[in-house]
């Protein structure tokens, strides 16, 4: 799914990071990705049952071509470059830290040993990314909050029990069409959401075996976590703390989404489809199921944070030659899966370091 923020997030960012200073970007990665919207006719049953019951579903643009394949970052940006003879690609390479003389980036250090470099971009997630810098000897000892600000969209689900028509329907439009996982969203906002914006998303998904379900993520959370070291080995596994609900008004947010996601399915289009709800169960209280089950929508973001940790050209405060160019650096977390301004983010860094 490639969705924008609303231009309200951006706003948030600071110097050279506006919504008309990152629109090019958005377009440039959009071009990129091949962006497409689903087709009507894409649609299963059970995603057009959600369509039919609210106005506002968006149908989605993708990244995906019309025979199915999705068209990833490594088709987008890697494929093209890959007979460049200034690029060289180092599979099954660990990094482990970067090689810093004094306060100046000079390469890395890898499980290979060492890369030598002008400049060097760390592109490794809002996991990875802060690993690396942690390892290097940057971060709260040096007065930077490398790990600090983890965000991600935080949601809870239902699974409900197919009908027989659900079943028949299913079977027919499958002999003709690819079964998608996810094909729409549906933006809905709670009581306390500020007009114009959305700050929860409906998220139905199919799955082989008649397995249908639906979630909701609160798209603005205010909690916080954060990612910290378990050991200065680099196959070490990170430990991160999501932090999800510890905002009581995210907890509020998400169960007001929740009800709202089972007034949906109560919906004539959706009941002839969905039976009983079989998880959690319709005899279960929604803030009791939300704050047990509340999980992210594996969307990342913020631990190298824009005036945090890094400059308004992503490098990083006090080291020359030190960048961060992926959803680390985002300092709010878009109302948006965050793939598309994850691409726009290297896109514009791209662009200032050619």
């Amino acid at each position: 799914m490639l969705l924008r923020g609303a231009p309200e997030d951006y706003d948030e960012w600071g110097t050279g990071w506006s919504p008309a200073e990152l629109d090019p970007f958005l377009d440039r990665a959009e071009r990129a990705f091949a962006t497409r919207v689903l087709g009507p006719d894409e649609l299963s049953p059970w995603h057009r049952a959600f369509a039919e019951a609210d106005a506002h579903t968006i149908v989605h643009p993708v990244n995906m071509t019309t025979d199915g394949t999705r068209w990833t970052a490594a088709f987008a940006y890697v494929d093209p470059a890959r007979e460049r003879p200034n690029l060289t690609i180092r599979a099954d390479t660990l990094v482990d830290r970067v090689l810093l003389e004094n306060d100046r980036a000079a390469g890395v250090v890898t499980s290979d040993g060492e890369i030598r470099a002008d400049i060097v971009v760390l592109t490794s997630g809002a996991y990875g990314s802060p690993g690396i810098l942690l390892r290097s000897g940057i971060g709260p000892d040096s007065g930077l909050p490398v790990g600090e600000n983890l965000l991600d969209h935080v949601g809870a689900g239902i699974t409900w029990e197919a009908t027989d028509r659900l079943r028949a329907d299913w079977d027919a439009w499958e002999r003709d069409h690819t079964l998608l996982m996810a094909a729409v969203t549906i933006p809905v906002r709670s009581s306390v959401c500020p007009e114009g914006v959305c700050d929860l998303f409906v998220f139905p998904a199919a799955d082989p075996g008649y397995e249908i379900s639906g979630a909701v993520f609160a798209m603005k959370p205010r909690s916080r976590g954060a990612v910290t070291l378990t050991s200065s080995d680099p196959r070490a596994p990170l430990h991160v703390d999501h932090g999800f609900l510890r905002d009581e008004a995210d907890a509020a947010v998400l169960v007001e989404g929740f009800e709202q996601l089972r007034e949906l399915a109560r919906t004539e289009s959706v009941t002839r489809y969905a039976a009983r709800e079989q998880r959690p169960g319709a005899e279960v209280d929604a803030e009791t199921y939300v704050r047990a089950h509340a999980r992210g929508f594996f969307h990342p973001t913020g631990t190298c944070s824009l005036g945090k940790v890094v400059d308004e050209r992503a490098r990083v405060f006090g080291y020359e030659n030190l960048v961060v160019a992926d959803a680390s650096i985002m300092p709010t977390i878009p109302r948006a899966n965050t793939n598309l301004t994850t691409a726009a983010i290297s896109e514009k860094i791209a662009e200032e370091l050619r």
